[in-house]
Parts: C-alpha cells; structure tokens; sequence
C-alpha cells in the first residue's frame, strides 16, 4: 500500500514539475558518496561526458570534491555543504534543492541510488531523470533502473545508465609526475570494521622502515599524545591530514600506499601508484582497483564474503560483528610476508 502511495505522489510531482514553465539547459549528474565510491562512479561519469560533452554539472559532497577535480574541471562541480545533510545524511533539506534548481537542469542522471539522492532530485523541473535507486522512489525517475552490482563495485554505476548511454571505459592510471621512494600507510577506513589493528600497522611500519622510508598518515580524527609520543620513541614518520586534498598531496609523493579496504588505496590507484590493501569484512572481488599494480591479503574464514557476496553476512561488520576475527587472525607476519613476496623486491631494487 505503502508503495502505491507514493508511486502516485511522485508521479504527480513529476508530471506538475515538468509542466511548469522553465528554462532548462544543464546536464547534471548526481554523484554524492564517499571517497572509493567517488571513484567507482569514474566509468559511469567518464560516458557521460562523451555522450553529452564535457560541460556536465557533478553534484557530490565536500569531501569527495578534491577527487572529482582529478578528473572534472571545478567550475562543473557543485558540492553540498554537510549542515543540508539531516537524519544521519539520508536526507537533504530544501537549501539542496535550491542548489540543484539553479543549475536549471534539463537532464539528471542518479548515480548515488539512496533516500539521499531521491531527497534532492523528487521535485526537479527537469525534463528527464534517470539512474538507480531503490525501488520505492521508482516513480520519481523517467527512466528507472535498480540496484545491480554486478561484478565489481564500479558497475552498479555503469548499469544505472547503460540502457540510455553507451559505456567507455575510463583509464584510471594518472601518473604523477614525482616518484619517490616513499611507502604510505593509511590505516583508517570508510567504517571501523573495515580496518586492521592500528598498532599493527605501527610494527609493520617498525620493520619496514629498516630498510624503507615510512610514512603513517592519519585522517582528521584525533591523535592522543600518547599515541604520538610512541611513535617518536620509535622513530616513525606520521603526518594527519585534514582534508582530502592534503590526502591526495601526500599519496602523490609516494610510490606505494599500504592500507585497507579504503577510499585511500582507489586514489593511490588513480594516481598510479603501487597499492597492498588488507581486506577483512569486503570481497576484494568487487572493490580491488583496475590494473597490475594492486596486491591485497585476506585471511578466509566461515563467514568471508562468497565469490557472489560484496559483504560477509554482518553487512560489513556495520551491523556488529560477534568477534571480526578476519582481521583480528591476520598477523603482522603474514602482511609483511606477502608484502614481501610479491611488491618490495618488485617496486625497490
């Protein structure tokens, strides 16, 4: 019933919308995720771009924004500031909307596919909406397609827009012009579950840096003195980055960027650097960058991600997680190990 309620509503919002007399001009596209996603949305972005042409409209979040200026020019994305994000960023308030409405889009196309997106785009006078999202706000769209992983991460993008654009691959190797000789581990993760032990990514760097130059870089959460002061007693370099551009500078200066299943390791990729990622509670499978120069461990227990599965059973580990044992079984040994066997000897001769 619920379904059918607003399977009507929206569809007469849409069809009073488009009536409305207005002046639409823009291609816009709705990208707002966090840093690996922002990536994965590459492919997708790159055909629409030789579709409609270059001058197309991103809408994403702050954050994410440094990554889309890898690859966009800055005066076509629009970012949206955090305090019109509400309810735990699922929904956004009508200050978006305006933001949305004075690009006067003609066309919108979703690749973000949540409650969030849905928020902004229900009430457009665009002519025609089209992307992914879940199915109870199908009417929203004129084109509406559903959640489809398929084989990796990037292509739940790809097929929220292939029945309407033609799909060109977009070629992720941005080589920077600085090479050094520089290891980066960055230790933190879109959630918690998702990461390894710090302190063992603290003896990691404690035996690599015998014979490499070591850097811990740490995101804007805090460091406790102590934390600090342990890692000066043991000689390690450590930076803490407050935003995502001063992330992307430090990944620049590196040639290879150890870290877990993380938005990090996809903007090392993009770089062109050398990644090692270590994944627990995420299938590889889906989320592993593009291209020979990307390594990663995980240690297979009974309840890992199957070959079909994106997330072990906990969604994650965000649903909770009796013991997280897949990370808290891989030993420092076994990281330094196969870090070792497949990327040491091959990077630094």
């Amino acid at each position: 019933m619920l379904q059918l309620v607003l399977d009507l509503v929206f569809k007469l919002i849409r069809i009073i919308a488009k009536i409305l007399p207005l002046k639409r001009e823009n291609i816009c596209v709705i990208a707002i995720h966090k840093l690996g996603d922002s990536i994965f949305t590459f492919d997708a972005l790159n055909s629409i771009k030789k579709f409609y042409g270059d001058d197309v409209y991103v809408i994403c979040s702050t954050d994410a924004e440094p990554i889309f200026e890898l690859v966009h020019r800055k005066n076509f994305l629009l970012s949206i500031p955090k305090n019109y994000f509400h309810f735990g960023d699922r929904y956004l308030d009508i200050k978006a909307r305006k933001l949305l409405r004075s690009l006067k889009p003609k066309v919108i196309i979703d690749l973000t596919g949540v409650m969030t997106s849905a928020s902004l785009i229900f009430s457009s006078r665009a002519k025609k909406i089209f992307g992914f999202n879940r199915k109870i706000f199908r009417n929203i769209y004129d084109n509406f397609t559903g959640f489809n992983l398929g084989n990796h991460s990037r292509e739940i993008y790809i097929n929220a827009i292939k029945h309407v654009i033609p799909i060109v691959d977009f070629n992720y190797d941005h080589n920077c012009a600085d090479e050094s000789d520089k290891i980066l581990i960055a230790p933190f993760a879109g959630w918690k579950s998702k990461e390894w032990s710090l302190m063992r990514y603290i003896e990691l760097a404690i035996r690599l840096k015998k014979k490499y130059k070591v850097h811990i870089v740490f995101d804007n959460r805090t460091i406790s003195e102590t934390l600090k002061n342990y890692l000066n007693d043991n000689q390690i370099n450590f930076i803490k980055v407050e935003h995502v551009s001063e992330l992307i500078k430090e990944i620049e200066s590196c040639t290879l960027l150890i870290g877990n299943d993380s938005g990090p390791v996809q903007i090392a990729a993009l770089l062109g650097k050398y990644t090692f990622s270590i994944y627990g509670p995420t299938n590889p499978k889906f989320h592993l960058p593009k291209g020979e120069k990307h390594f990663y461990i995980q240690k297979k227990i009974v309840c890992t991600p199957t070959s079909d599965e994106r997330l072990c059973f906990t969604d994650g580990g965000k649903n909770g997680c009796p013991a997280f044992e897949c990370l808290n079984l891989l030993s420092v040994d076994d990281v330094y190990n196969t870090l070792k066997a497949n990327l040491l000897s091959e990077i630094f001769f």
